[in-house]
């Protein structure tokens, strides 16, 4: 977590969802512009797919070009992942990517397939709870979220930064 003071009380703020909601909205943002930062990988990654996430990835493995994943059959249900979103660089590219193949399907998530596609990607590319940023990145993300319409919660719908104003805290230490 990180515990920033404001000038009206304290803010502590849930790194990864923070996270997850700046990378969310930088996602739909690079989509829509059809500017999408795509890491080309040095060398292919071997992903071998359910029957079910094979057919998915057959009929609409466009939507997931669209957001830089690049792939190519490669016997069978495998696929050659090639190129992957910049914020998925280094980060568990296998599972990302199974997992935007299955949102996809997951219509019970609501929203429509590119904003779950984005959602899988941004949890899939932000930091962990429990990994420690320096003060530079915690500034950072801080300024990214500020930028954001829905600072509040990330794209699951859990809150990113509760507020504990100035007022509350005199109260906690008996000084009201």
């Amino acid at each position: 977590y990180i515990i920033a003071e404001g000038p009206d009380g304290l803010y502590l703020i849930d790194q990864h969802a923070a996270h997850e909601r700046v990378l969310f909205d930088k996602a739909l943002a690079q989509q829509s512009r059809k500017a999408v930062d795509v890491q080309p990988l040095l060398e292919p990654l071997a992903v071998e797919l359910s029957l079910k996430q094979e057919q998915t990835l057959r009929t609409r493995g466009d939507v997931l070009a669209r957001f830089g994943f690049g792939m190519e059959p490669f016997g069978d249900r495998t696929f050659l992942v090639r190129a992957v979103p910049a914020m998925l660089a280094g980060k568990g590219v296998a599972d990302a990517f199974k997992e935007a193949i299955d949102s996809l399907d997951d219509e019970s998530a609501g929203a429509d397939e590119g904003e779950r596609i984005a959602r899988s990607l941004a949890c899939h590319g932000s930091v962990r709870a429990g990994q420690v940023l320096s003060q530079d990145e915690m500034r950072e993300l801080i300024r990214q979220l500020e930028k954001s319409k829905s600072p509040r919660t990330c794209p699951h719908g859990r809150p990113t930064i509760i507020h504990l104003s100035a007022g509350r805290l005199e109260r906690e230490f008996g000084r009201a």
